[in-house]
């Protein structure tokens, strides 16, 4: 077997994967990593997908592990990855001989064995934890749209899940409502930085605009709004579901670069949370600029929220949607907004009638 080094991008989760890893099961993996180190690769095929593994790798992600080892399969076909991948789970299932199992409890002092699940008999006893079937009428009033059923594990107080790193980089964006007029949508990047009722559909059904934003560069993970006259509730809320896109567009094998929006210095407590260091990240001004709470100051709360962004996020790149705002720091990418370009081609041709003839071959 040749071991690979892949990072957290190259992996992709099987998306029928059939066995359930509930986030109690991921911790105690992740516990396992922590205190015994990676022992056991994970499988996959030819293009990274996931045969054996999912928990593993869900681990790592919350671990925050940059290189995973690997081994890939791929002498199978498909037919035969698709067993190995059931068989594996299914021989795994077995019993515990109790008396035994007691025995080499005891023995072991140095290592708090209820961090993998064991019973040692402690005096509080484990939550005990309930799967949701969306496909059980009974459970739907436990379902808020599709994200109860669908979690992901973290590492945050506000339980706001992980988007992977990236590096990509580019300066020409499109936005999401405009997605069916672009015909080569592999050089831009998809935003969601207009009006959050145009792209409330990307949280409620994320299924349905798969096809469409994979054949895009990479995808800004959705700007939903946090204004400052917000409930905290509402305004953490906000952050979930641009995390909660993200992250399950990351496991759809869709490269997304992390939008970051804040408020005021309150909303750090969670506005940063899930958006990985040391990665192209995108911020955008639109909709703040004539407000000189946000823009009229060198105190001002965007700056402020910039600079803070800066020191926690250490992005490798920034790309900037809308107006520029003077005397930030970084590797600034500046991307011109949809208005911005309405008016260059609408600019462009009137000087050319008005009798620049010089510009004529450039409109």
């Amino acid at each position: 077997m040749k071991i690979e080094m892949l990072s957290a991008a190259e992996i992709h989760p099987y998306e029928n994967n059939a066995k359930k890893h509930p986030a109690r099961q991921v911790k105690r993996i992740a516990n396992s990593i922590e205190q015994f180190g990676f022992q056991q690769p994970i499988v996959v095929d030819k293009d990274g997908v996931i045969i054996i593994g999912h928990g593993r790798f869900l681990a790592c992600q919350k671990l925050g592990i940059g290189k995973i080892p690997c081994v890939r399969a791929e002498n199978l076909t498909e037919g035969q990855i698709k067993a190995l991948r059931l068989a594996d789970n299914k021989t795994n299932e077995s019993d515990w001989d109790e008396g035994l199992l007691n025995i080499e409890l005891a023995d072991i002092i140095d290592v708090d064995m209820s961090d993998f699940g064991f019973d040692l008999d402690l005096d509080e006893a484990e939550p005990v934890e309930y799967e949701v079937d969306e496909r059980d009428p009974s459970c739907q009033h436990n379902v808020f749209e599709n994200q109860e059923v669908m979690q992901f594990v973290t590492g945050n107080y506000y339980g706001i899940p992980s988007i992977e790193p990236t590096q990509t980089v580019g300066d020409k964006m499109l936005r999401f409502m405009d997605y069916n007029e672009c015909t080569n949508p592999s050089e831009y990047i998809c935003h969601f930085y207009y009006d959050d009722y145009k792209f409330i559909s990307a949280w409620r059904d994320p299924d349905k605009y798969l096809d469409k934003l994979r054949k895009f560069k990479a995808v800004v993970s959705p700007d939903f709004s946090l204004y400052t006259d917000f409930p905290r509730a509402l305004q953490s809320l906000s952050c979930y579901r641009r995390q909660w896109c993200g992250a399950y567009w990351n496991m759809k094998g869709i490269d997304v670069i992390p939008d970051v929006v804040w408020g005021d210095e309150q909303s750090y407590d969670y506005c940063f949370e899930g958006i990985p260091k040391h990665s192209t990240v995108a911020v955008s001004t639109v909709g703040v600029m004539k407000n000189t709470d946000w823009n009229g100051s060198e105190d001002d709360l965007f700056r402020k929220g910039y600079n803070e962004m800066m020191k926690r996020l250490e992005p490798t790149t920034v790309l900037f949607y809308g107006a520029m705002v003077e005397g930030l720091e970084g590797n600034i990418i500046r991307c011109p907004s949809y208005y911005e370009e309405k008016r260059n081609r609408v600019w462009r041709p009137k000087e050319s009638k008005n009798g620049n003839d010089n510009n004529k071959s450039n409109t």
